[in-house]
């Protein structure tokens, strides 16, 4: 496995630990372009710890990942430009704003011109099955809806690299299906997409390559000595 292979993502022995607990790995793995990569793990499992190591939010404690063929820890800034990516549970929205507000003002963040913005924006919202709750504040759409805002933002730009954490999680069949099928375009347009999940469920079907993560035991605590 090199770590200097171009595109996609590339990670080799990944660690973590927190409060000196095990938490992530070793991890080693590759998503490539033009692929959906399915992780899935318990809770514990550090699925989560995985998309923040490589979406350089957080850092590892050993080994190394390349994404887009830039290194995390070293050249952020060209991993963070080149990757989208969506949280369960990301509260990172102003819920006061609307979706469509809220959208415009990512992709102005991420450098796309006004035309580019206006368009990207619509089109995700009806790809997405928003474009009826558009218009309203983020604080009033329900938790689903929410999820798919998030989505949203992390696909403006059209992005080399998709990490994406429990896409499918209190969707009805409809929401599941139009989730699905973006996902899955945007592989097959050329992106990494790479996404999270406790079980393989209906992610299974459309994925390339499957990852699965187990919990780290907790290391032996030492004995008291008397």
């Amino acid at each position: 496995m090199s770590l200097k292979e171009p595109g996609g993502v590339v990670a080799a022995g990944l660690v973590k630990r927190f409060d000196e607990a095990p938490t992530l790995g070793p991890v080693s793995m590759t998503a490539a372009p033009g692929e959906l990569t399915l992780v899935t793990g318990d809770n514990g499992a550090g699925k989560t710890t995985l998309l923040r190591i490589l979406a350089t939010s957080v850092l590892p404690d050993a080994g190394s990942a390349t994404v887009g063929g830039f290194d995390v820890v070293s050249q952020g800034a060209q991993v963070r430009a080149r990757m989208g990516m969506a949280l369960v549970n990301e509260r990172s929205l102003f819920w006061r704003l609307t979706a469509r507000r809220n959208l415009e003002l990512f992709a102005r963040m991420r450098g796309l011109g006004q035309a580019q913005r206006r368009s990207e924006v619509d089109a995700l919202l009806a790809e997405l099955g928003l474009a009826t709750h558009a218009d309203k504040p983020v604080e009033l759409l329900s938790s689903g809806q929410r999820q798919r805002v998030v989505l949203a933002r992390a696909l403006l730009g059209e992005p080399d690299v998709l990490l994406i954490d429990e896409p499918l999680r209190g969707l009805d069949h409809t929401a599941t299906e139009q989730v699905l099928s973006v996902l899955t375009s945007r592989a097959t347009a050329g992106a990494a997409v790479v996404v999270a999940a406790p079980e393989a469920e209906a992610l299974a079907g459309v994925a390339s390559h499957h990852v699965a993560l187990s919990p780290q035991p907790a290391e032996p605590q030492p004995e008291p000595t008397a």
